[in-house]
C-alpha cells in the first residue's frame, strides 16, 4: 500500500508539473474562466497517514468545498476556500506488544486498526490561469479534526475508551492542485493537501516524539454559480470594464481601458506621437495640435496663426532674415542694416518723405517737395540761401536729464538767433524730442521743458515772442532705433522749424 500511495503521488506531481509546463507556453485569449469567483466542488480520494504503526493503509475520502475569489488581478486570482468531509486512515503492526509514552507498562498492540475523521477547514488560495481552461492553484490554512481509532472490527480502541486524549484538534492544512474546465460552469479538480496535526493519537499510541500526520490525494467536479464575464478577452470581468469592446491584443489597466502613457486622452496603440508632454491638446492620432499647420505645434509655437505657406523658424514664426521685426514675406526692403528703425513695410523710415531714408538723410527735416541731393539736402538755388530748420543734439545742448543748457550750446543759439533777426517775418517752431527711455509722462515733460528753454534763450537774444511756438513731443517722433544706444542719442533733439 505503502508503495501505491507514493506511486499516486508521484504521478500526480509529475502530470501537474507537464500539464503546466504545456499550458504556460500556449497564451490564453480570455480569461472567463479565471473569472468564476463562487465555486461549489465535490472530492473523493485516498489518505494516508504516518502514525507509530510501522505500517499505513489507503483509506477512501470525501470532501465538499465552497471556494470565494474577490480578487482577481490580471491571470491571478486570490481568495478562500472552505471545506469539511469524511474519510479514514489506516494502520497495521504485528510486532504484538510495545512500549508508549503514555503507559508504564508493555502495552499489547492491535494488528490492523482504522481511525474515522471528520474534518472542516478553510485556505487562503492562489491561482494562475495557464490557459482559459487551466488554473493551478495553492492554498494554506487551517483545519478542524474529530477523529476516533477502532480496531479492524470497528470496537473503540483501549485510550480513546478512556478519554486518555483529546478528540477533536487543529491541524495546518497544504494544499496543491488544479482546476480544468470542461464546460461554462463546470471543472475537474485535482489536489494533493498534507495536514501536520497537533496529536500523536490518531492511532490510539504515542510511542515517538512526532505528532502524527496524514496525507490525502483527491478528484472532484466543481461548479461555478457565479461567473464573471470577460466579453473583450482583455482580463477585466464586463462588471469592472470601464471600456468594454477594446480591441483583442491591447494592453489595458486595472480598470480595463487601454494603456495611455503621455496621458493625452489617445491610447498607446492608436497614439502616433507617444511622449507628448502632459496638458498639451492633441488630435486625434495623438498628436500635438498645429492649429496654423507650420508645422511647430500650437504650444512651442509663439508665433500662432502664421498664414498657410509661410516658412517659420523652430519658434514657428516667419523668417526675419535683415532682424527688423518685419517678416520677410511683409518685408518689401529685405537686407534693412541692422539697427535701423523701418516703417510697417520693413522699409527704412523716411521722417520728411524727401525720398532720402533717416538714415542716410544729412539733413532730416527738409519741407515737403523741396528738391533734394543723394544726402537729402536741399539741392543748391540761384535765390538767396534760406534755413528751414535747425537741429540741436540733445546731448550737446542740455547737461544730461535736465533742461539746462550748456555754456557751448549757447554760442550755437546766438548764431541761430542772430540769423532769425535778420527774417523778421519768420515763422518757427521750436520741437523738443526725446528717447523711450522713462515713463511717458516723465520724457513728455522733459522734451517740452528743454524747447521751453531754448525758447527762452532765444527770447532774451531779443526775437519777437510771436515768432515762434514750443511743441513737447516726447518720444512719438524717432528718427533713429530706440534699441541701440546711438539711435536714443540721434533721438535726443531739438529742432527749430521754420512755418512760414
Amino acid at each position: 500500500m505503502i508503495h501505491s500511495f507514493r506511486k499516486f503521488i508521484l504521478y500526480f506531481i509529475i502530470s501537474l508539473s507537464l500539464i503546466t509546463d504545456y499550458y504556460s507556453q500556449i497564451k490564453p485569449e480570455e480569461n472567463s474562466f479565471l473569472h468564476q469567483n463562487l465555486i461549489v466542488s465535490l472530492e473523493s480520494g485516498l489518505s494516508y497517514g504516518f502514525t507509530d504503526y510501522s505500517t499505513s493503509n489507503l483509506q477512501p475520502l470525501i470532501r465538499g468545498s465552497i471556494e470565494y475569489y474577490p480578487i482577481i488581478i490580471n491571470n491571478a486570482r486570490i481568495g478562500l476556500s472552505v471545506f469539511g468531509g469524511g474519510f479514514r486512515i489506516g494502520q497495521s503492526d504485528y510486532r504484538g506488544t510495545f512500549t508508549s509514552n503514555d503507559y508504564p507498562f508493555l502495552r499489547q498492540l492491535p494488528g490492523d486498526t482504522y481511525t474515522d475523521m471528520i474534518q472542516l477547514g478553510g485556505t487562503v488560495n492562489i491561482g494562475y490561469a495557464l490557459s482559459q481552461s487551466l488554473i493551478p492553484y495553492i492554498g494554506v490554512g487551517r483545519a478542524y479534526i474529530n477523529f476516533s481509532p477502532k480496531n479492524s472490527n470497528g470496537k473503540i480502541l483501549e485510550f480513546n475508551s478512556k478519554n486518555i486524549y483529546n478528540r477533536n484538534i487543529f491541524s495546518f492544512v497544504v494544499e496543491g492542485g488544479f482546476k480544468f474546465r470542461i464546460s461554462d460552469r463546470f471543472s475537474i479538480n485535482a489536489a494533493a493537501s498534507y495536514y501536520p496535526t497537533t496529536s500523536d493519537y490518531l492511532d490510539d499510541i504515542s510511542a515517538s516524539k512526532k505528532d502524527d500526520s496524514f496525507l490525502s490525494g483527491i478528484v472532484g467536479i466543481s461548479y461555478a454559480f457565479i461567473g464573471r464575464s470577460d466579453s473583450d478577452g482583455d482580463g477585466i470581468s464586463d462588471n469592472d470594464d470601464q471600456c468594454p469592446g477594446t480591441p483583442k491584443g491591447v494592453t489595458v489597466d486595472e480598470s480595463g481601458c487601454p494603456i495611455d502613457s503621455d496621458k493625452d486622452g489617445i491610447p498607446d496603440y492608436l497614439d502616433k506621437c507617444p511622449g507628448t508632454p502632459i496638458g498639451v491638446n492633441v488630435d486625434k492620432f495623438g498628436c500635438p495640435v498645429d492649429s496654423d499647420e507650420d508645422g511647430v505645434p500650437d504650444y512651442l509655437d509663439k508665433c500662432a496663426n502664421t498664414p498657410a505657406g509661410i516658412i517659420v523658424d523652430t519658434n514657428g514664426c516667419p523668417l526675419d532674415q535683415d532682424k527688423d521685426s518685419v517678416p520677410d514675406y511683409l518685408d518689401k526692403c529685405p537686407n534693412t542694416p541692422a539697427g535701423i528703425a523701418v516703417d510697417n513695410y520693413g522699409c527704412p523710415l523716411d521722417s520728411d518723405n524727401d525720398g532720402v531714408p533717416d538714415f542716410k538723410d544729412k539733413c532730416p527735416g527738409t519741407p515737403i517737395n523741396t528738391k533734394v541731393d543723394l544726402n537729402g539736402c536741399p539741392e543748391a538755388s540761384t535765390q538767396e540761401d534760406k534755413f528751414y530748420q535747425f537741429i540741436l543734439r540733445g546731448d550737446d545742448t542740455f547737461i544730461n536729464n535736465t533742461a539746462t543748457l550748456k555754456e557751448p550750446a549757447k554760442l550755437l543759439l546766438n548764431e541761430i538767433a542772430f540769423y532769425i533777426q535778420n527774417q523778421p517775418d519768420s515763422k518757427w517752431r521750436i520741437e523738443g524730442h526725446m528717447d523711450s527711455q522713462g515713463s511717458v509722462s516723465g520724457i513728455k515733460k522733459l522734451s517740452y521743458d528743454r524747447a521751453k528753454a531754448v525758447y527762452d534763450y532765444l527770447i532774451s537774444q531779443g526775437l519777437s515772442q510771436n515768432q515762434f511756438t514750443i511743441y513737447g513731443l516726447g518720444d512719438s517722433f524717432p528718427i533713429a532705433n530706440n534699441n541701440t544706444e546711438e539711435g536714443r542719442s540721434t533721438n535726443r533733439r531739438i529742432m527749430i522749424i521754420r512755418e512760414d
